[in-house]
């Protein structure tokens, strides 16, 4: 019973946050801003802010030179450069907190949740706690708008320290990439839109016969994340962001359970059939793209995102734009267990690092927190009004002027919003639907409601599916884990990856009973009975917030 509660109080505390999003209201600081302040502070962000391909660097860039104007404070930028790691690059900053804690920017943008308590005990990060609700008034009555907020931007002992980014949608667009089809192909073949796992291999049988097509994938970022494990009752694929599993409140592997094998076993048969591209492991976007476009393929995973670039380059060459967004999979019962979602809360967040003296912290604060006002959520995902965004007569929403509508660059609101990725802000709905075509949200819709349509009454079902068995975001482990954990996890990661695509491509048999339990009972060398429990002990603590 308590394993069961567990579960449906984080559902819940999820469903509360989708349908607290849209309803919202964000604190106004009009007058407050710009603050005039003489100072300068250093901002470093890893993946949320990089420069548009078309400026040499930020003093180019009007989303970095505007938010200084706006916020009324000097900002330095610190960003990888081109091409560049960037979690290497953060680590890099990282590495001599201990003795030059001056040379850190004073605010980073990175992946800190699970170490917080780290970088907390250490001093390399500034307890928010006592200061948030006094310099930082619209993000404080963000987060105590839903319990879900809250909960994800502390660690267990009630210590807020960072600005997080969340989506206005919920989890809408955090399911932004899955199946999709030659809508073309299907009618010329006389097929249905394919709901089951059955009916989906039927579809690349199909195609395969006709237009000697095959299943394709970019296995990095798409595939190797979720691919259609879900129609099999199973959780994750080869991507070792994607291990642990939460299944009736437990912390599992998610590679080590009977649904995963059936799902290798599926997977690693059709590999065999010749019926998926065998270049799946080292294609990447690019690659996909050409295949697609050159008749290749005609059944696939991708982002909402390649979906439209891939119509567009179609249409342009006189071919239309035949590809659809399909529901996930379902097994033969028309059951589905996950697909690649989240809560609509990231897992990247903003800091204050020690190098801020306290006065500098306390203008920090004040700078991170028109993101979450009135004000800044506008500029955070459109830019200035009058200049790249207004309001539209007919929605009554923002929308672009012309320097961006007509500009034929690669996304071009990047060069005058923070929004669109990530970051320490909440991005609009409305933006994404600015950025994408129809049938790119339509391609969104059809996986995130399971097929169901933006109608549906089954929120607590879609949420079980999307984010329900993934390990939540916000979760902190105590020092003491974080430098256990550092000694098992990059190995035990490996050996899952390694020997589980093995199995996927059929490198190694599946089905053979000897092979799998050496597997298995290989886990133990990499303490995995010793990760399971303080991931245990760390998720429940984070229920008990």
């Amino acid at each position: 019973m308590k394993k069961w509660l567990a579960l449906v109080l984080t559902l819940c505390l999820v469903l509360t946050a989708v349908s607290a999003f849209a309803t919202a209201d964000l604190l106004s600081r009009e007058g407050v801003y710009p603050l005039n302040s003489d100072k300068t502070i250093t901002w470093y962000s890893q993946d949320s802010h990089n420069v548009h391909s078309d400026f040499s660097d930020w003093h180019e860039s009007p989303f970095h030179v505007n938010l200084s104007k706006q916020v009324g404070v000097n900002i330095e930028w610190v960003l990888p450069t081109t091409g560049a790691d960037g979690g290497v690059f953060t680590n890099t900053l990282l590495s001599d907190a201990g003795t030059n804690i001056g040379a850190l920017p004073n605010i980073m943008e990175a992946y800190f949740m699970n170490n917080a308590n780290q970088y907390l005990d250490d001093e390399v990060i500034w307890d928010l706690t006592p200061y948030l609700e006094e310099y930082a008034p619209a993000y404080w009555a963000w987060l105590h708008s839903n319990p879900a907020y809250d909960k994800a931007m502390k660690t267990d002992d009630g210590r807020y320290y960072a600005f997080g980014f969340f989506r206005e949608d919920g989890g809408w667009n955090d399911s932004y990439q899955g199946p999709v089809i030659r809508k073309d192909w299907l009618e010329e073949c006389g097929l249905e839109i394919p709901k089951t796992i059955s009916e989906f291999e039927n579809v690349i049988r199909v195609f395969k016969e006709k237009y000697n097509a095959v299943f394709t994938s970019a296995f990095s970022p798409r595939f190797y994340q979720m691919g259609l494990s879900g129609a099999f009752g199973a959780y994750g694929n080869v991507n070792s962001g994607y291990l642990y599993e939460i299944r009736d409140g437990k912390v599992i592997l998610a590679q080590a359970t009977d649904e995963y094998r059936d799902w290798l076993r599926w997977f690693s048969r059709i590999f065999k059939e010749n019926l998926v591209d065998t270049d799946l492991q080292t294609v990447d976007d690019t690659n996909v793209q050409q295949k697609v476009e050159t008749g290749l393929s005609g059944i696939a995973i991708t982002s909402m995102g390649q979906m439209n670039l891939w119509n567009n380059h179609m249409e342009a060459a006189g071919n239309g734009r035949p590809w659809i967004g399909i529901p996930y999979p379902t097994n033969d019962n028309g059951e589905i267990y996950s697909i690649f979602g989240g809560s609509g809360i990231g897992s990247i967040t903003g800091v204050i690092t020690k190098s801020a003296d306290e006065e500098t912290m306390k203008l920090c604060l004040q700078v991170l927190d028109y993101a979450y006002s009135k004000e800044g959520f506008l500029f955070w995902n459109y830019g200035i009004e009058g200049e790249s965004w207004q309001m539209s007569e007919t929605t009554g929403l923002p929308a672009w002027t012309d320097l961006v509508a007509k500009d034929t660059s690669n996304d071009p609101m990047t060069k005058y919003n923070g929004a669109t990725w990530s970051g320490s802000c909440i991005q609009a709905t409305n933006l994404l639907y600015l950025k994408n075509s129809q049938a790119s949200i339509d391609a969104n819709d059809a996986w995130y409601y399971l097929g169901m349509g933006r109608d549906t009454d089954q929120l607590d079902k879609i949420l079980e599916v999307t984010s329900g068995h993934k390990w939540p975001t916000g979760v902190t482990f105590t020092t003491e884990e974080s430098d256990e954990l550092d000694l098992y996890n990059a190995s035990l990661g490996t050996y899952v990856v390694e020997q589980c695509t093995s199995f996927l491509l059929g490198n190694k048999d599946v089905n053979d009973d000897a092979l799998w339990n050496e597997y298995i009972s290989g886990l133990s060398q990499y303490h995995l009975d010793r990760v399971l429990e303080l991931r245990q002990n760390c998720y429940d603590r984070y229920l008990a917030r």
